[in-house]
């Protein structure tokens, strides 16, 4: 089974396998109750810079706690894609995947020198202006401004 990019993923229960590298992970809990792990995310980035959110609901997070470490490439089949969260898109991918006890993980050791560390986009002040109080994309900060020509 060959690997496909993110952008050829289609909604629906997959059996489709994508290598990606786990550009960034963490763990939200609920607000009333710090103990109580509600999913576990991770944002994801295939060879050619495509980026898509992920998450993993209990009990299936055990599986890939301590498989999966962030900034590590791995592939991945039989997972959910659907629709991104319409309150939380921590990347520009109108899709998200879903990972079950049934997501098969397998670690890859040979990553191309040319493999995608970070998935990111920047944004204009005017952009920056136009998020605050609203909860569609994730802001985040990754540098800081010095200069704006």
């Amino acid at each position: 089974m060959a690997n496909l990019l993110l952008p050829n993923l289609l909604a629906g229960n997959c059996s489709d396998r994508v290598c990606v590298r786990v550009s960034r992970s963490w763990n939200f809990y609920d607000t009333n109750n710090e103990t109580k792990l509600l999913h576990a995310d991770m944002v994801l980035i295939d060879e050619e810079g495509n980026s898509i959110h992920a998450q993993v609901y209990p009990p299936a997070d055990e599986l890939f706690r301590t498989r999966v470490k962030e900034g590590g490439v791995y592939t991945f089949s039989y997972f959910r894609v659907r629709t991104s969260n319409i309150y939380y898109k921590p990347v520009e991918n109108d899709q998200m995947l879903v990972f079950t006890k049934w997501t098969k993980v397998e670690e890859v050791l040979a990553v191309p020198p040319a493999f995608p560390m970070y998935a990111y986009s920047l944004a204009s002040p005017e952009q920056l202006q136009a998020r605050i109080d609203t909860r569609t994309q994730f802001t985040d900060v990754i540098g800081v401004i010095t200069a704006i020509s």
